[in-house]
């Protein structure tokens, strides 16, 4: 069952910590807040009014590079 973005709380870009928000879809009239599953910067594949089939990617939360 396709969803719906509804807002994109995280901008890509973004760093972002553990349980953060990065976006709210709707599905079966549901809304769902995303959140981080860990710390990172946002690269978001998805925008507000977006639909969206089931195993889309919508975004992901890359690890943040080291400085050496």
């Amino acid at each position: 069952m396709p969803c719906r973005i509804l807002q994109v709380i995280a901008q890509d870009g973004t760093s972002v910590k553990r349980g953060d928000g990065l976006l709210v879809m709707e599905s079966m009239k549901t809304e769902v807040k995303l959140t981080a599953r860990s710390d990172g910067i946002v690269k978001m594949r998805c925008r507000v009014g977006d639909s969206v089939a089931e195993g889309g990617v919508l975004c992901e939360v890359m690890e943040k590079e080291t400085e050496s």
